[in-house]
């Protein structure tokens, strides 16, 4: 598989951590957030808009690898792995000192609001990541 072309760099907060004294599971989806939001920001979208549509979230998977501790620098990548009509799936990767601690999916849709329907994937955003991620 390809490398990824886009990471995040973040440090582990207090808030981040659970009674256990490590990062709590639901974290590992906001890092992922934290990673799409700054993914899509590099095309000039965000999740409320992209070419004028929101983006909703139908599947979240992560596999946890390794415990995050606070102050830890951990580096979250993310990728378009797969682009079809009406989604595209995200994968990303969190690490810590080349180490991988957690990996995980999205399936994203592209829905219009206002008619609380899932629509097509816009042409122009379909290019622009068919373009930087180099797939079809």
């Amino acid at each position: 598989m390809a490398p990824f072309k886009f990471s995040i760099t973040l440090t582990v907060r207090v808030s981040d951590l659970n009674y256990g004294n490590h990062v709590g599971y639901q974290n590992y989806f906001s890092y992922f957030q934290e990673a799409r939001i700054a993914y899509l920001a590099q095309f000039g979208y965000t999740e409320l808009d992209i070419e004028g549509y929101g983006m909703i979230i139908g599947e979240a998977n992560c596999k946890y690898k390794q415990e995050l501790f606070l102050n830890d620098r951990i580096s979250i990548a993310c990728r378009t792995q797969e682009i079809k009509s009406k989604r595209f799936v995200m994968q990303y990767e969190i690490t810590k000192d080349g180490t991988s601690c957690a990996e995980g999916f999205t399936k994203n849709l592209c829905c219009d609001y206002r008619s609380k329907k899932v629509i097509r994937l816009p042409d122009a955003f379909v290019s622009k990541i068919q373009s930087f991620e180099q797939i079809t």
